[in-house]
């Protein structure tokens, strides 16, 4: 943290609410991120050591080297891992086989783990326990161009929180990254890969980052949302052979992931603190999102279809 006070990391590119930076330790390179104060607490720091406790080991996984709090009066939660050489994919399309391999391995190492309710939590878990009351809060911020988020959000939330709940499993604790999608695995070798990003990491009893990563994974680009049918016809295939989740689940898991797409005030109102702008194009970016959710949503019910039928 030193070196990153007197200007001697690298900030690197992001729109979240976090700050990455890499810095040069000795010989190695490493990577660091600083929570904003906000989100920095005893839950994230519980969460985030849990989960290295129940990834370390894996390929893809880079541990972390240092976990704790820094500055006052307002303390930042810090993690410093391995940083991962190469650029992530301009196309992440390219890996979803490898982003439905670190979902097999995510069900897998959650086997046997023990996590409190506290660690326990995904992007869906407020709109489950407390629509309304999120609903009531954003409500302020869509006003003019925005009101056609709140349309959407009156249009589909029942919907969406009904197919999030038939997918929880009050049993079935998964490891949850949280952004997991081809553009967070890094290529850094043959037949290498590094999944970074792990800013949400924690437990979820519904598979969140499934949902979530067939709306990121399986988009024509990144400043659109047309899902690709080949695309979303490999990424539940794959699903399918690897974690034997059903065909009939597809369209759940579609209402699931875009649970994440709907506007929260806290989220917003941070975005528009840490940069100026930020929550304007955040707000763009998710009602791009949902003037294309109908047809897409009817595309992955389609491609699930062809599927359980056979179809090449």
């Amino acid at each position: 943290m030193r070196l990153v006070a007197a200007g001697r990391a690298e900030l690197l590119d992001g729109r979240g609410l976090n700050s990455s930076y890499r810095v040069a330790w000795g010989s190695r390179a490493l990577s660091v991120k600083v929570h904003c104060a906000e989100r920095s607490s005893a839950a994230e720091f519980q969460r985030i050591g849990r989960v290295d406790a129940a990834l370390r080991g894996a390929p893809w996984y880079p541990p972390v080297l240092a976990l704790g709090f820094h500055g006052t009066p307002r303390p930042r939660l810090v993690v410093v891992r391995p940083y991962a050489p190469g650029t992530p994919a301009q196309d992440a399309r390219r890996h979803i086989t490898g982003v439905v391999g670190v979902l097999a391995d995510l069900a897998a190492r959650a086997e046997g783990v023990r996590a409190g309710e506290a660690l326990v939590g995904d992007y869906a878990s407020v709109w489950l326990s407390g629509a309304r009351s999120e609903r009531s809060l954003v409500d302020p911020l869509l006003t003019g161009e925005w009101r056609g988020l709140a349309r959407a959000m009156d249009a589909h939330l029942g919907e969406l929180s009904a197919g999030a709940a038939r997918l929880t499993r009050p049993s079935g604790l998964l490891v949850h990254h949280g952004d997991l999608h081809g553009r967070n695995l890094i290529a850094d070798g043959p037949d290498r890969l590094t999944v970074i990003d792990w800013d949400e990491a924690g437990f979820s009893r519904r598979p969140a980052d499934a949902g979530k990563a067939l709306w990121l994974s399986c988009r024509l680009g990144r400043g659109d949302f047309v899902l690709d049918p080949d695309a979303t016809a490999l990424f539940l295939g794959r699903l399918h052979a690897r974690l034997g989740t059903p065909y009939a689940d597809a369209r759940d898991l579609a209402l699931l992931g875009a649970l994440w797409f709907l506007p929260r005030h806290g989220h917003v109102t941070l975005l528009g603190r840490r940069g100026a702008g930020l929550d304007t194009w955040y707000l763009g970016w998710v009602l791009r999102f949902w003037t294309r959710f109908r047809t897409n949503l009817e595309l992955v019910a389609a491609a699930a279809a062809a599927l359980e039928a056979g179809a090449p």
